[in-house]
């Protein structure tokens, strides 16, 4: 091999990591230096970024490395409950109860439906999602904080992890709103289709990129899904963007 690649690999979250794959030719011993450099460089930015999205970079210029490294991590993840994110029961859909088939009446006996809150947590495996009745349903997120909105994730299981081989119960056509609690408005930041033939988490840029304005709470409302005529199930959502700093009041001196 021409390159070893070094792969630093560092845990900001329970199921989020900071990957980095770097180029380093065996025959400059100058690079070792640099080497050693950047893994302190790296532990430094998994503290200051936080919680951040799994990615790779790989570079044939070690130099460009910082720069690559602080343009791809920026997805910290506000709609994550143990972040403070919660639920706004009222305006949410009702979860789906199936108590019209006699089956799901057995079956509920050993299994209970997993509350809106479920899409706040990181834990995604079959089964583990929020379900709402029928095709078209809304939920709205109460975010921790007021925050410019950039974009929105979504995440299903695979066909391959579905117990049944399909994943007809997932979403499919979303639009996204930015609500105002105080003022009851609503801003349309995207509409987006969920497609289930990639990459079962898919994020989507929302158009408030170029019109910055805060939001307390995000609705996300689901159109249609991908031919389940009973329910449609949400697995996982995470909200991204910046958070809109606080103004310090200042008395009078």
């Amino acid at each position: 091999m021409d390159d070893i690649f070094t792969c630093l690999e560092l845990s900001c979250h329970s199921t989020h990591c900071l990957v980095f794959l770097i180029p380093f030719q065996p025959c400059k011993q100058n690079m070792i230096l640099l080497k050693k450099s950047l893994k302190v460089f790296t532990l430094l930015l998994s503290v200051a970024l936080g919680p951040a999205k799994c990615i790779s970079i790989r570079t044939e210029n070690p130099l460009e490395f910082t720069q690559m490294a602080l343009e791809s991590c920026v997805k910290t993840d506000w709609a994550l409950k143990s972040s403070g994110a919660t639920i706004d029961t009222q305006r949410t859909s009702q979860t789906y109860d199936c108590k019209d088939s006699c089956l799901c009446r057995i079956l509920r006996f050993f299994w209970t439906a997993s509350p809106p809150d479920t899409i706040l947590q990181p834990n995604v495996f079959p089964g583990n999602c929020w379900a709402f009745k029928g095709h078209q349903g809304q939920v709205v997120i109460r975010l921790p904080a007021r925050v410019y909105l950039t974009a929105i994730t979504v995440q299903h299981i695979t066909k391959e992890a579905s117990p049944s081989g399909t994943v007809i119960s997932a979403p499919k056509d979303i639009a996204v709103f930015g609500v105002d609690a105080d003022r009851e408005e609503e801003t349309l930041l995207g509409m987006f289709t969920y497609n289930v033939e990639k990459d079962p988490m898919q994020t989507f840029p929302l158009k408030n990129m170029l019109l910055p304005r805060a939001f307390s709470h995000v609705k996300l409302l689901v159109k249609s899904n991908w031919g389940n005529p009973w329910y449609t199930c949400i697995y996982r959502v995470k909200v991204h963007g910046k958070r809109k700093p606080e103004r310090l009041n200042q008395g009078p001196r």
